[in-house]
């Protein structure tokens, strides 16, 4: 078994980073500041060898630890079989290489070749449709799957991606055979780019741009008793969507722009059932999307990748009371309030849970309040809030 992990570097920390884009007019014109790769926490190019015995079948646990940027990640001459994404297991799918969003990670078999005659070179590419450098991405990289010390690199032709078999969303399946969960509630979200403070493009996920309110909302949904069930009490900023116990949720994502994004669902997996077009791609010079459904077993995961002018369909059992975050995994979208809030089963989670005592003198110590609604206050009173961002119509 072995470990590869992606990320992306910045020379700089988030803040920092952050405080250069919201300076920016536009953040199209963003040109500096582009990140490195580090492949197992090195430099793209200095990670150690990857060491293969002939023969033997080996495990790659691949992850992304990105915050923005995509991975491809391949071993020209040798095929890769899936076998689980996300920590959910699949049924076996062969594919030629990887694509991971930020967030994503999957395990993958790779079958060492019987003869250490030759070495290999593994493939890495960094590439971003959020940060605009040009001539700066995408990135390559490459390392050395070593059979033998010394042995010669035998070079393999390498076909252009759409010749190879990556992963789709909905062509995998999941080992334990789930079919389709039969639909209680849909909600769709659709992806909502306008111009904010600075002539800056913002993109909202719900409503409004997603912000922190003054009081935490799980604090809100614990003890706001029968309240709690109104989402008007956590405040509009957070979007929050109400779900009543063990209820299944359709949840259905439009993305009407170019850009491709990875949305992280805390507290489930989903049951991927459908991807399609969405938007009009021909005005971008690009395929139009296809239109694809899962099998009968939907894959299940916890973090899925949304391209650009596609709405993706998943599913999921709100049969976990808490307070979820459903977010893009861009740190710039996430900061910049792509998010919404699942209060799931607030009745329930009351009966089953209270806030610690060390939670409450933490938030107190840091000038956090601990009781009302989203404000502090009680009832639907939200004076004291900033107010909520919305796309202009």
């Amino acid at each position: 078994e072995l470990i590869m992990t992606f990320e992306d570097w910045f020379t700089t920390e988030f803040a920092v980073r952050q405080a250069y884009i919201d300076s920016l007019e536009d953040i199209r014109t963003l040109t500096s500041n582009f990140p490195k790769a580090l492949i197992n926490g090195y430099d793209g190019n200095k990670t150690a060898p990857i060491t293969f015995v002939p023969g033997k079948k080996y495990r790659l646990r691949v992850i992304s630890m990105s915050v923005n940027n995509w991975f491809k990640f391949r071993i020209p001459g040798h095929k890769m079989t899936i076998i689980e994404a996300d920590g959910v297991e699949s049924m076996p799918l062969e594919v030629d290489g990887l694509i991971l969003g930020p967030g994503q990670r999957y395990s993958a078999i790779v079958t060492a070749h019987d003869s250490a005659q030759f070495n290999y070179i593994y493939n890495v590419t960094s590439y971003s449709q959020t940060l605009f450098s040009q001539g700066l991405i995408p990135l390559m990289y490459t390392g050395l799957i070593n059979y033998r010390d010394g042995a010669p690199v035998k070079t393999i032709p390498a076909p252009s991606d759409e010749h190879l078999v990556w992963p789709e969303e909905t062509a995998m399946q999941v080992a334990d055979k789930q079919v389709p969960l039969p639909v209680d509630r849909r909600i769709e979200l659709t992806m909502k780019k306008f111009t904010h403070t600075h002539h800056q493009h913002q993109t909202t996920l719900g409503n409004t741009l997603y912000k922190p309110v003054l009081v935490p909302t799980l604090y809100t949904a614990l003890l706001m008793g029968d309240l709690a069930a109104n989402s008007s009490v956590y405040g509009p900023q957070t979007n929050a969507y109400i779900l009543k116990h063990l209820e299944v949720v359709e949840i259905v994502i439009n993305n009407p722009e170019l850009e491709d994004h990875t949305f992280h669902f805390h507290g489930h997996n989903v049951q991927v059932i459908e991807t399609g077009p969405y938007g009009n791609s021909s005005t971008e010079n690009r395929e139009p999307v296809a239109h694809k459904v899962s099998g009968p077993w939907p894959m299940w995961r916890d973090t899925i990748q949304v391209h650009g002018f596609e709405f993706i369909r998943v599913r999921f059992r709100a049969d976990n009371p808490g307070v979820w975050f459903l977010h893009c995994h861009l740190a710039w979208h996430e900061y910049n309030g792509v998010a919404v809030v699942f209060v799931e089963a607030p009745g329930v989670l009351q009966q089953r849970q209270s806030v610690p005592k060390e939670m409450v003198e933490m938030c107190k110590r840091q000038g956090i309040p601990t009781q009302g609604n989203g404000a502090g206050n009680q009832g639907f009173d939200l004076s004291g809030l900033p107010p909520a961002v919305y796309p202009s119509s």
